[in-house]
């Protein structure tokens, strides 16, 4: 058996020596005229480009003047072809062989073209074509072209292509043709069948819901769409008759219809805003967009009497280009997830907007809205201390406090307050937004500016939040201790209290990890802002039946308004507290040592924790090293957080490295300059007043 093996693997190693050595032309030309089956035809022809796209040991006599070793190898290869009549027949054969008997329909309409109707299906499609074997050369020319371009260098050398070389090639294509191949070239007719097939799809895309409804057109005829196929089809017509005057007419008309198409894809991508956008959607408009592009090249070589060499080469590259990121994952995650990020990105930029404080009275605002945060969360702490001494099961512990993480934060958002952690992943998103114009010096002031803004206001938030969490856990401890005699928490929970945010511990690991939630949770914000308006729900809710029925038309719309408003931070707040709550519970299940440390209950925690130690206790390093350990798990929980979600939206605005490069030196000097503006609403960055103020 071991024998067998080491044959089978002897094998496979010739093989992959034989794909990666070119052989030797001299060789490979005269064995043209011993390939007599298609089958070994395409085998051949896929050896002949492997040498043409080898770059390793130079060939005696080639011009290199174009710069790229492909085009002198095939030039090299035409000038020996010239010398040796009897191989250039032999070769044109073979070219034309394979031209008559390999369909070209999928190279035209599935080479470099989504495969699939929806995001997951392609994603599958994809991931099956890295794993399954390759399939027989001689079924379509689509599978020729992964074979004979598989380098994604391939698209470079070939729209380099010359119109002298392009023409020699043509010649070679159509030397000594015998009336038995009179009928060699069906590129034209199989042209012809994937623009029918391109638009019927065309046609069944944009006419979906989907995309019908984001349209402005009343009627349904009226869409461009709609009227793809029957132009189409008088194009084709005229293409037969052979008459110019009207087959350049029906072109004319043709390709206006294409670009009509076009605009109309483009009016979907404005009403984004308002309907909403899903995975998918932008799945089939990408389709859609690549199908139209498809569309206007391939009229484009049609209505060409001689072939076109630039037409034809970049057409040809563009097909190359296309083929592997058809084949590429990531490409598919990047184009389909990337609008749905822009558009999740504006949205959280709305509501990060209201975070920012730029005037001494938002300033002062932003910190009673977060007193207001932090004297909500101290009776959170209470509960969650009452929910841990109840000795139920971790699960339970888990489910208690997430609905207990959840209702408090709800309850913060409806009251008007903040808590400072939540801020940073919905205001990274505004901050993007103002990168549009730093390409001016004033522009590059502006963002530096709001960067100032930003900070200051995060400090703002977290320091409110905390001067007012710790004394009222102190107030609502003494109070029970008046009334019970007894402190709320026991000795061992309240050093425990002390020693979980040691800065010394895995605190700041915990802290950075609950910034990634943090993070998470405006993820769910964006999202379910997106779902309101992709489901029309504020529409559906205004006029459902059931609700004017029982609040009256004035009461539903109410409702609408109420929730279009608020959907974000409902969602965004329940998510966190889920998050929050069953983590640390689902770690320990799984055995992975993680939990969660959050500023504001954190300082919660130690002020309920206080009373307990006594007075004697703030003498002590303990005591002293988590008070360190607070302050680097609010600066944690703030900057990862804050970073993951700038890094998605620069990512969305597609803000380059240079911009990003020139920002950070910009903040600073600004930094070096000013470093008190960071923390507190001084200097002249400062408005002295600002129309409304910001609603938290």
């Amino acid at each position: 058996m071991f024998e067998q093996l080491r044959k089978y693997f002897h094998r496979f190693k010739l093989h992959r020596q034989r794909s990666n050595v070119h052989s030797d032309l001299d060789a490979l030309l005269s064995f043209a005229s011993d390939q007599k089956n298609l089958e070994d035809q395409l085998h051949w022809l896929v050896n002949l480009l492997r040498w043409v796209r080898y770059e390793g040991t130079a060939v005696e006599g080639l011009d290199n003047s174009s710069g790229h070793v492909p085009i002198a190898r095939l030039r090299y290869v035409l000038m020996v072809l010239d010398r040796n009549p009897t191989w250039k027949r032999d070769v044109a054969v073979i070219l034309r062989s394979v031209i008559k008997n390999v369909s070209g329909l999928e190279l035209y309409t599935e080479t470099g073209l989504p495969h699939e109707v929806g995001v997951i299906g392609e994603f599958f499609d994809r991931m099956m074509m890295k794993i399954l074997p390759s399939p027989p050369l001689d079924h379509e020319l689509g599978y020729l072209f992964w074979e004979l371009f598989p380098s994604a260098k391939d698209p470079m050398w070939i729209a380099s292509i010359d119109h002298v070389l392009f023409d020699k090639l043509v010649e070679l294509f159509n030397y000594d043709v015998s009336p038995l191949e009179s009928d060699w070239n069906r590129l034209d007719r199989d042209m012809e069948d994937a623009l029918i097939y391109l638009g019927i799809q065309v046609r069944a895309i944009g006419l979906s819901p989907g995309i019908r409804h984001r349209l402005d057109k009343p009627n349904f005829r009226d869409s461009a769409f709609f009227n793809m196929v029957r132009v189409l089809e008088d194009f084709l017509a005229a293409h037969q008759t052979g008459k110019p005057e009207l087959f350049y007419e029906k072109a004319s008309r043709l390709r206006l219809l294409v670009w009509e198409c076009r605009r109309e894809l483009t009016q979907v991508y404005r009403h984004l805003d308002e309907y909403g956008v899903s995975v998918n959607l932008v799945f089939q408009m990408t389709r859609l967009r690549i199908y139209l592009q498809r569309m206007d090249s391939l009229v484009d070589i049609l209505i060409t009497d001689v072939p076109d060499a630039k037409k034809v080469t970049s057409f040809l590259a563009n097909l190359i280009e296309e083929n592997h990121d058809l084949q590429s994952v990531g490409a598919l995650l990047s184009q389909n997830i990337n609008l749905l990020a822009k558009k999740m990105v504006e949205r959280a930029a709305e509501t990060g907007e209201h975070y920012i404080t730029r005037t001494k009275e938002e300033y002062r605002r932003m910190v009673q809205a977060a007193a207001g945060g932090g004297f909500v969360t101290a009776f959170t702490v209470y509960i969650k201390t009452g929910i841990l001494a109840l000795g139920v099961s971790e699960f339970m512990v888990g489910v208690l406090a997430s609905t207990n993480y959840a209702i408090s934060f709800i309850v913060i958002h409806l009251a008007g307050f903040t808590l400072g952690t939540k801020q940073p992943a919905m205001t990274a998103p505004a901050l993007a937004e103002q990168m549009r114009d730093v390409d001016t010096e004033e522009g590059m002031e502006r963002l530096v500016d709001q960067i100032a803004h930003l900070i200051r206001s995060q400090v703002a938030a977290v320091g409110g939040n905390i001067l007012m969490v710790v004394p009222t856990t102190l107030v609502i401890d003494v109070i029970y201790f008046m009334v019970a005699g007894k402190h709320i928490m026991s000795d061992a929970t309240a050093m425990k209290a002390f020693t979980s945010v040691d800065i010394l511990g895995p605190a700041i690991f915990y802290a950075a990890f609950t910034g990634v939630i943090l993070w998470f949770s405006s993820l769910f914000a964006g999202w379910g802002d997106n779902w309101f308006a992709l489901n029309s729900l504020r529409t559906t809710l205004a006029r459902s039946p059931t609700l004017t029925t029982i609040f009256g038309r004035v009461g539903a719309r109410r409702i609408a308004s109420f929730f279009e408003k608020n959907i974000s931070g409902l969602l965004g707040n329940a998510s966190l507290g889920v998050l929050l709550g069953f983590t640390p519970e689902i770690m320990r299940f799984i055995g992975i040592p993680l939990d969660v440390r959050h500023v504001t209950l954190s300082s919660g925690t130690m002020g309920a924790a206080l009373p307990v130690m006594g007075a004697s206790f703030l003498k002590t390093w303990i005591f002293w090293r988590a008070v360190i350990g607070v302050l680097c798990i609010g600066f944690f929980n703030v900057s990862v957080s804050f970073a993951l979600a700038f890094l998605v939206a620069i990512k969305a605005r597609g803000v380059t490295p240079p911009t990003r490069r020139a920002i950070r030196k910009a903040v600073f000097r600004r930094l070096l300059n000013h470093p008190l503006s960071f923390i507190l609403p001084v200097g002249k960055t400062v408005p002295k007043s600002a129309p409304g103020g910001p609603s938290h």
